[in-house]
């Protein structure tokens, strides 16, 4: 019977090879970002057909015990990748990916799976007959490459009127350098979100994203803005091939008021935009699509959101998605 290669952690140049290989990929597919995991152990779940796989980057965490076994969850930042285009892939193929998944987790003894899907990956991806999708409408894809009245109907009217507003009050902006500067906007990030999550709050330390601006297998930048020599806000960009996320963002309590967030956000859509990027993603954080700040939804092709591909088993239907999605926040704009 058919199972998975199972590429561990400890073996970066076989994961990132997969990662490589694939039709499409973002940074959270890669080895480099998986290592970066505070618990559980990052696996890459391999299907391979001749020259056509199928790879599932999952992070394993233990969840208690039933009946004298350990029981397990899946949690998967960043979906499926495919050595061929998700629109064309033989439906066979799929069928029997999610057959081979299926045993793995009966296997393993894994009660739940939660996989977020990329709203532009994953846009012909649906499951085939092993558990549900389930829309998320909290996540914004930018095409960074349209011009000025496009990004009017994605950020508003008023947008570009603030940003200007900000730099009359002395608004700057700057890609960080010194490892001061990292560590100030960790400390930023890390007390903006403890009141909504303290333990995630400490998986992001000093660390981090030191780890996170020394990458491997994509690019990176740490975006501050400044008013004067006080630091007001910052956001942690990622590049991969054409594809940017606006990753993690935060404003110091100080500065809160002025929304400088939104100087961030054009600054970092004109970077993409100079590195040859063509998509940037936005995400909201916990289910909360207000925080994305300044962006208006005219349709759903500039609003797709993104979906979670859902599998549960015994107790975990029970659970509520939303509160396993916040132990460990993808994106944070506040």
């Amino acid at each position: 019977m058919m199972s998975f290669n199972v590429v561990t952690i400890y073996d970066n140049r076989r994961w990132d090879r997969f990662v490589k290989n694939a039709h499409m990929s973002d940074f959270n597919h890669t080895w480099h970002y998986h290592s970066t995991a505070a618990d559980g152990e990052p696996l890459l779940l391999v299907y391979e057909e001749e020259t056509e796989f199928i790879a599932l980057p999952v992070i394993r965490k233990h969840e208690g015990e039933a009946d004298g076994k350990r029981q397990y969850a899946l949690y998967s930042y960043a979906g499926p990748i495919c050595s061929t285009n998700f629109a064309s892939l033989n439906s066979g193929m799929q069928e029997r990916f999610e057959s081979v998944l299926k045993v793995f987790l009966e296997q393993h003894t894994i009660i739940s799976v939660s996989v977020q899907l990329h709203p532009l990956i994953h846009k012909n991806f649906k499951p085939l007959g092993l558990g549900v999708l389930r829309k998320n409408p909290e996540s914004m894809l930018i095409n960074v490459s349209d011009g000025p009245d496009m990004r009017q109907e994605h950020y508003g009217d008023n947008f570009a009127n603030e940003v200007t507003l900000l730099k009359r009050k002395g608004y700057t902006v700057r890609q960080a350098v010194a490892i001061q500067d990292v560590d100030s906007f960790g400390e930023i990030f890390r007390r903006n979100i403890s009141p909504l999550n303290n333990g995630a709050a400490d998986h992001y330390d000093k660390a981090w994203f030191r780890q996170m601006l020394r990458p491997g297998g994509f690019d990176s930048s740490l975006l501050l803005a400044a008013q004067g020599t006080q630091t007001a806000a910052g956001a942690l960009l990622t590049f991969c091939n054409d594809l940017m996320q606006f990753h993690l963002a935060a404003t110091h309590e100080n500065f809160l008021f002025d929304a400088p967030l939104r100087i961030l956000l054009h600054e970092a859509v004109m970077l993409g935009k100079t590195l040859g990027m063509q998509y940037m993603q936005l995400e909201g954080l916990a289910g909360r699509p207000e925080v994305l700040f300044a962006c208006k939804a005219f349709s759903p092709e500039l609003y797709p959101g993104f979906k979670t591909w859902q599998i549960s088993y015994g107790e975990a239907d029970c659970r509520d998605a939303r509160s396993r999605k916040l132990l460990q926040p993808l994106s944070v704009a506040v």
